[in-house]
């Protein structure tokens, strides 16, 4: 049997100008906003390399954090596209690409290390508790989808199941109510 290496970038959206709702935006229109960039940075040969691997497999529109995935001997090609990307679903963005990993595993643990140095950083933003309480429901909400998903992927590799996310960032919680 024969395992496919793959390899996931962490990005960040950024957006230059939001609307006051928030931008709003699907898991398909960055798949197609990122295939077109390949297309375009990269041709024919870029896309076919990457077509059958290509995805995007986490979205979060309220942290703007996305897990796009490509095959580990092309990923160059996708890394390199992701600049040239200036408009998903109509809305002006630019991608930071913010870590590279070889598992869904190691970019779990980077976004949980990420969202607990950026907690301090998104609190001033906000001018309620209520804004506050809507950070945190949504780094732990992104944090329980990666744990999620990392269980399914551990249950089809018949591995074993993963170290709590949550639990970790509940940790990070404290530390911030000490400051």
């Amino acid at each position: 049997m024969v395992r496919f290496k793959n390899r996931y970038a962490i990005c960040e959206l950024v957006f230059p100008q939001t609307a006051e709702s928030g931008p709003q935006m699907e898991t398909y229109q960055v798949y197609q906003a990122v295939k077109q960039s390949l297309l375009e940075s990269h041709g024919d040969y870029g896309l076919a390399a990457l077509q059958s691997s290509l995805s995007v497999k986490y979205l979060n529109i309220k942290t703007n954090i996305a897990i796009i995935r490509g095959e580990r001997r092309h990923f160059d090609m996708v890394t390199s596209s992701l600049i040239f990307i200036t408009e998903v679903g109509g809305l002006d963005v630019a991608f930071r690409t913010l870590h590279v990993g070889g598992s869904i595993r190691s970019c779990q643990k980077f976004l949980i290390d990420y969202h607990r140095k950026n907690l301090a950083k998104l609190f001033p933003e906000c001018e309620t508790l209520e804004g506050k309480s809507e950070v945190m429901k949504s780094i732990m909400a992104a944090c329980d989808s990666l744990v999620q998903a990392h269980k399914q992927q551990a249950r089809q590799a018949g591995g074993i199941a993963p170290y709590s996310a949550l639990s970790m960032l509940q940790q990070g919680e404290e530390e911030m109510d000490d400051v």
